[in-house]
C-alpha cells in the first residue's frame, strides 16, 4: 500500500486545457490520425498523420514533454521510432528531430502525412530505466490490452491550434473499448476481421484528456442521475469483474453528487482500471491520474478484495471531485497549457487542496464515516504535514513544482492544502453564519469564469475577497501566497474543536454558535426538519418574513433565511408551508389539573393540539404530586408543555406567624416549586405577607397569585404576578363589593403604577365570562352541545353542564346585596374588560391564562382568551406578545423562548391563516412542532381523538 499512497500523493488529475500559441486562430482545417491496432509488431503500434494545406515551409509536431498532473517530465517522444513525413505521391520529406520530443518538418507546404511507431512504457523496468512516466499516465501495448493515453500515441503541430481532431483506431473485431471521447462511426472489416472506431475531438486537448482501453475489457454501465457511468476493467488472471465493483462506485459517486446537489457535472464519467499482475508489468508506484470526465487507474490484480475496495473510495472520492477544479475553475496557465514548455499556475492548492478536502469531507457529510474518524483524518494530515516545510509559499511551491527545492514538497499539496481548504471553510462559514461555505464559493467561481474561461493567476485571490470577507482575503495572503504557518487551533476552536498531542477531538465545553457552526460544517444535522416557503412571524417586532426556509435540528432553530437561498446542507424533512405563517409556542400561564381521577396527560394532549409548549400550574391539590410531573415532562417520559408550577395555596390559616413562613418557604424551595402561590387575598397579615416577601426573596422563589385586599395596591404590586385583573376590582373597592371604581383618572395612574413595579398581570378574561354563560340558560345549552364538552372527563361534565353547575345553584335565582348575580356580575366583567385594556394601553406586562376549570376547557380555552383580548382593543400583536414574549421573559427563558430565532427552542405553531389580521387565526392550527418533535393536523387530531375516546 505505500507505493499506492506513495503515487497518489504526487499524481492525481490532468488539468490542460489546450496550447498556448495563437489563441485567436480559429478552426480551419482537420488532422486525421490512425493507429492501428491489428497491424502491431514487436510491441509498436503504426500511427499515421494526415492533413493538407499548410502554407508554412516548416512545421513542427511535438509529443508532450510534461503531461498536466504529472508535475513531472515524461518525455513521450522518446518513444517514438521510424519518424518519417511524406508529401501526397509518398516522397519522403526532410524531418530533423530537435530535441527529445520535436521533429521539425521542412518544405511542409508538401506535406500530406506523417508516420511512426509507438512504443509503450508498461515494460520498462524502474530500476534499469529513468524518468519513467507513471503508470497512470503511460501507455500499454499487449495482445489483451491496450492503454491508450493518448499523449503517448498522438502529437500536436505548434501553428495549427486551429484544428480539429479525427481519430481511427483499429482494433480486431473482438476487442471492446471505453472512453469518453465522442465516436462518429464504426464499420466492420472483413479481412482481417477488425473494427475501426472514429472518434472527433474539437482540439488536441481532448485528445489528450481522453484515455481509451482497448481489449479483453470487462465493462459495466451505470445511470446516476443525469450521468452516464462506464467502469471498464482489465484483469488478466479475471480475478475482478466490473459487476462486482460496481457498487463500490456506485455507492461512492452517489454520496458525491449528492454532496454536490445543483454542481454542474457533466453527462458521462469513465472510470478505466488496468490491473496488473506483478509478472510481466510490477511497477513500483501505481495509482491513478484524473483527467475532466474519466479517470485511468493502475492498481495491483494482487490486492485483497476489502482493501481493494477501500482503495477505490479513496480514489475515487478524490479524482471525481475535479470537476469542481479544475475542470470547472482553473487559470490560464493550465487553459494554455504548454505541453513543451510548461508554466505552472500558482494554485495548487485549490486544485489539489480543496479537492482532496471535499473528497474527505463529504463522507461525513453523506454519513459515510463519524465525527471521530472525520477529527482522525484531518489529525493525520496535520501529523504528516510537519515532514515538509510549513514555511514555504503554496504560491511558489505550485509555480516551481519541478525545481527540486520545490517538488520535494509537492506530497504536502494532499496534506497542508487540504488543511488549508478546512481552515478556509470554517472561516467562511463563521463570517457568513453559515449561509456560505467553501462549496458554494466555489460554485461562484465555477458561475464567473467555467471549464472555457480561465481566470488570471494573479487576480484570483483579489475575486475570492472580495466574493466573500476581507478576512478571506487576509487568510490566503498570508498562510498561502505567504509564508506564514497556520495556528490550527485558531481555526479549531471556532467548531469547538480542541487540537492536541495525541488528536483532534470535541472540546468539552462549547457555545451554542461553536456546536452550530460545526453541525453545519459537518452536516450532522441528520434529522433536520425544515419548514419551506413559511411566512414567518418572529415576534421580535411586528413584521412577517415572507418565503422563509426555517430549519430545526436537535430540538433547536439552526437557521432563517429566504427560500430561494442554498439550503445549508442537504435535507430530508422538508414540510410544504407555502402561504403558511409560522408563530413562537404558546403559553397557558393559569392551569389547574381539574380532576385527580382522569389523567394529566389527557389535559397535556389538549395544550399540545392548540399550540401550547409552555404551561404554568397554579395550584397543587391534595392527591397531586406536581413535582413528579414535572420531572417527567423533563424527562420526556409523557407528552407534555414545558410545566411550571406553584405549591399548594397559601391561606391565612397556614401562616399565622414568623415561623409558620419560614417553615412553609424553605419547604417549597427543598421540594423545588418554581412559586409560592398566595391564594387568599384577605386573611393574611401585612406583617405576615412582608415576611413572606423577605423570605421568599433569601430563597430565591417568586411569590405570585391573588391580590392583598386589605392593604394599599403598592403591596400587592410586590409580587412578581397578579393573577386575574378580577384581584383589582377588590384592592380598590375598600371592602364593598358592589362598588366599582371608574374614575378614569384614578384607574390610568394605577395601571402607570402597575407598569412601573415591574409586576405581571394575567387578565383570565375567560372565567369570569365563562360564569355569565353558566347563568344563561341560551349560552348554557350551547355549551352542554359544544365540542369542548367532549374534552371533559365524567365527573367535571357532570359537576359543570349540569344543574349542579354551582354557578346556577347557588345564584341563578337569587340576588346578592339588592342586585341580581347576572348584572352584578355582567358589571364585573365590564370592568374587567375596561381595565384590561387600560393596562394595555400602559404597557403593563400581560401573561395569557385562562384558570382552566369548568368548561374552561385547556387549551380550547386559550384562543378564546385570546379573542376577548383582542375584544378589548389589544392588537393581534401584543396579545401574541403576551402569549410569546412576555411569558418567557416572565419565567426567564427568553434566551431560549418566546421568538423565532436561530439557536432558540424548536417551539412552534404552523397557521394556516395569518393571526396578525385576526388573532381568531391562531385556532387554524395546521401543525405543532414541540422540542423540534412535528405532529402535523392529522396527529394533532389523533391527540384530541384519544383524550375523547378516554370518556
Amino acid at each position: 500500500m505505500k507505493h499506492l499512497i506513495c503515487f497518489f500523493l504526487i499524481l492525481i488529475t490532468s488539468l490542460g486545457y489546450g496550447l498556448s500559441i495563437n489563441q485567436a486562430l480559429q478552426k480551419n482545417g482537420t488532422i486525421y490520425c490512425t493507429i492501428n491496432l491489428s497491424d502491431v509488431d514487436e510491441d509498436k503500434v503504426p500511427v499515421e498523420i494526415n492533413l493538407n494545406g499548410i502554407t508554412s515551409n516548416s512545421l513542427i509536431y511535438r509529443l508532450p514533454k510534461v503531461v498536466q498532473g504529472t508535475y513531472a517530465i515524461s518525455d513521450f517522444g522518446r518513444f517514438i521510432e521510424k519518424f518519417q513525413a511524406f508529401d501526397i505521391k509518398g516522397n519522403i520529406l526532410k524531418v530533423e528531430k530537435i530535441d527529445a520530443n520535436s521533429w521539425e518538418i521542412f518544405n511542409a507546404k508538401k506535406l500530406h502525412k506523417i508516420t511512426y511507431l509507438v512504443n509503450d512504457t508498461y515494460d520498462l523496468n524502474e530500476s534499469e530505466n529513468t524518468n519513467i512516466p507513471q503508470f497512470p499516465a503511460g501507455t500499454n501495448i499487449d495482445p489483451e490490452n491496450y492503454v491508450l493515453n493518448l499523449h503517448g500515441f498522438i502529437g500536436y503541430f505548434d501553428t495549427l491550434q486551429g484544428y480539429d481532431y479525427n481519430l481511427e483506431i483499429t482494433a480486431p473485431d473482438d476487442f471492446k473499448y471505453a472512453t469518453g471521447l465522442q465516436l462518429v462511426n464504426s464499420t466492420t472489416n472483413s479481412n482481417p476481421k477488425t473494427n475501426t472506431n472514429q472518434f472527433y475531438a474539437a482540439r488536441y486537448f481532448d485528445v489528450t484528456d481522453n484515455p481509451i482501453m482497448y481489449g479483453a475489457l470487462d465493462i459495466e454501465e451505470i445511470i446516476l442521475d443525469d450521468i452516464k457511468i462506464v467502469l471498464s476493467i482489465y484483469s488478466p488472471n479475471n480475478i475482478y469483474t466490473a459487476k462486482e465493483l460496481k457498487n463500490v462506485v456506485l455507492n461512492t459517486l452517489t454520496s458525491q453528487v449528492n454532496y454536490l446537489k445543483d454542481f454542474n457535472t457533466t453527462s458521462r464519467y469513465d472510470i478505466q482500471i488496468y490491473f496488473f499482475d506483478g509478472k510481466t508489468i510490477n511497477p513500483e508506484s501505481y495509482g491513478a491520474l484524473e483527467h475532466h470526465t474519466s479517470t485511468m487507474m493502475v492498481l495491483p490484480e494482487s490486492t485483497k478484495k476489502e482493501q481493494l475496495y477501500n482503495d477505490l473510495k479513496y480514489f475515487i472520492s478524490h479524482e471525481f471531485f475535479h470537476i469542481i477544479t479544475p475542470l470547472s475553475v482553473h487559470s490560464e496557465d493550465i487553459h494554455d497549457f504548454n505541453y513543451n514548455n510548461p508554466t505552472f499556475s500558482k494554485h495548487l492548492w485549490m486544485y489539489e487542496g480543496v479537492t482532496e478536502y471535499f473528497s474527505k469531507l463529504f463522507q461525513i457529510d453523506q454519513s459515510l464515516i463519524g465525527e471521530q474518524q472525520f477529527y482522525d483524518i484531518i489529525f493525520d494530515k496535520i501529523q504528516t504535514s510537519k515532514k515538509y516545510n510549513d514555511s514555504i509559499s503554496f504560491s511558489k511551491l505550485s509555480e516551481n513544482i519541478l525545481d527540486d527545492a520545490y517538488s520535494k514538497n509537492y506530497p504536502n499539496v494532499y496534506q497542508k492544502g487540504a488543511l488549508i481548504a478546512a481552515c478556509l471553510d470554517i472561516l467562511i462559514r463563521k463570517e457568513s453564519n453559515s449561509k456560505q461555505s467553501l462549496l458554494s464559493l466555489m460554485k461562484q467561481l465555477a458561475e464567473k469564469y467555467g471549464k472555457d474561461a480561465p481566470f488570471n493567476d494573479d487576480s484570483l485571490f483579489n475575486d475570492i475577497a472580495k466574493m466573500t470577507y476581507p478576512s478571506i482575503g487576509l487568510f490566503l495572503k498570508n498562510h498561502v501566497e505567504g509564508n506564514m504557518p497556520i495556528n490550527y487551533q485558531t481555526y479549531f476552536d471556532m467548531v469547538g474543536l480542541t487540537l492536541k498531542a495525541e488528536g483532534l477531538t470535541a472540546s468539552e465545553s462549547v457555545t451554542f454558535e461553536e456546536h452550530t457552526l460545526r453541525n453545519f460544517w459537518l452536516n450532522q444535522y441528520t434529522d433536520a426538519i425544515a419548514f419551506e416557503n413559511v411566512n414567518v412571524i418572529p415576534m421580535d417586532t411586528e413584521t412577517i418574513l415572507e418565503n422563509q426556509r426555517v430549519i430545526v435540528s436537535d430540538g433547536k432553530i439552526v437557521s432563517i433565511e429566504p427560500c430561494d437561498s442554498e439550503a445549508p446542507f442537504q435535507i430530508k424533512n422538508i414540510i410544504d408551508a407555502s402561504g403558511k405563517y409560522l408563530i413562537p409556542g404558546l403559553s397557558e400561564m393559569h392551569y389547574h389539573w381539574r380532576d385527580i381521577n382522569w389523567p394529566i396527560e389527557n389535559d397535556f394532549k389538549l395544550l399540545i393540539a392548540n399550540g401550547i409548549t409552555t404551561t404554568r400550574n397554579m395550584a397543587e391539590y391534595d392527591g397531586q404530586d406536581h413535582i413528579s410531573i414535572r420531572e417527567k415532562t423533563n424527562n420526556d417520559e409523557i407528552l407534555a408543555p414545558n410545566y411550571y408550577t406553584t405549591g399548594p395555596y397559601l391561606q391565612g390559616n397556614m401562616l399565622k406567624t414568623f415561623d409558620d413562613v419560614v417553615k412553609i418557604v424553605r419547604e417549597h424551595k427543598l421540594k423545588g416549586y418554581d412559586f409560592l402561590k398566595i391564594g387568599d387575598g384577605d386573611n393574611i397579615p401585612k406583617e405576615i405577607y412582608l415576611k413572606l416577601l423577605e423570605e421568599a426573596e433569601k430563597n430565591q422563589i417568586a411569590v405570585i397569585g391573588h391580590g392583598q385586599h386589605q392593604l394599599p395596591l403598592e403591596y400587592s404590586l410586590r409580587m412578581k404576578s397578579i393573577e386575574h385583573v378580577e384581584e383589582f376590582i377588590y384592592i380598590f373597592n375598600n371592602g364593598n363589593f358592589k362598588f366599582l371604581n371608574n374614575d378614569e383618572t384614578f384607574l390610568k395612574n394605577a395601571a402607570k403604577k402597575i407598569k412601573t413595579s415591574g409586576v405581571y398581570v394575567a387578565p383570565t378574561l375567560i372565567i369570569f365570562n365563562m360564569i355569565l354563560q353558566y347563568l344563561d340558560d341560551g349560552k348554557f345549552a350551547k355549551l352542554k352541545a359544544s365540542v369542548e364538552g367532549n374534552y371533559l372527563s365524567p365527573a367535571e361534565f357532570e359537576k359543570w353542564l349540569t344543574e349542579k353547575n354551582h354557578y346556577r345553584a347557588d345564584f341563578k335565582n337569587n340576588d346578592l346585596g339588592g342586585v341580581d348575580a347576572f348584572t352584578l356580575f355582567n358589571n364585573y366583567y365590564e370592568w374587567m374588560k375596561k381595565f384590561t385594556k387600560i393596562l394595555y394601553e400602559n404597557d403593563v406586562p400581560l401573561l395569557t391564562g385562562t384558570d382552566t376549570f369548568g368548561m374552561v376547557v385547556p387549551g380550547f380555552s386559550l384562543h378564546k382568551e385570546f379573542e376577548f383580548l383582542q375584544d378589548v382593543g389589544m392588537s393581534p400583536y401584543h396579545i401574541l406578545k403576551a402569549s410569546t414574549i412576555n411569558s418567557a421573559r416572565y419565567l426567564n427563558t427568553f434566551s431560549m423562548e418566546g421568538t423565532i430565532s436561530e439557536g432558540k427552542n424548536a417551539n412552534l405553531v404552523l397557521l394556516k391563516k395569518n393571526p396578525l389580521e385576526n388573532i381568531k387565526n391562531t385556532a387554524t392550527i395546521e401543525g405543532v412542532m414541540f422540542k423540534g418533535k412535528w405532529l402535523d393536523r392529522s396527529e394533532l387530531n389523533k391527540l384530541l381523538k384519544e383524550v375523547e375516546n378516554s370518556n
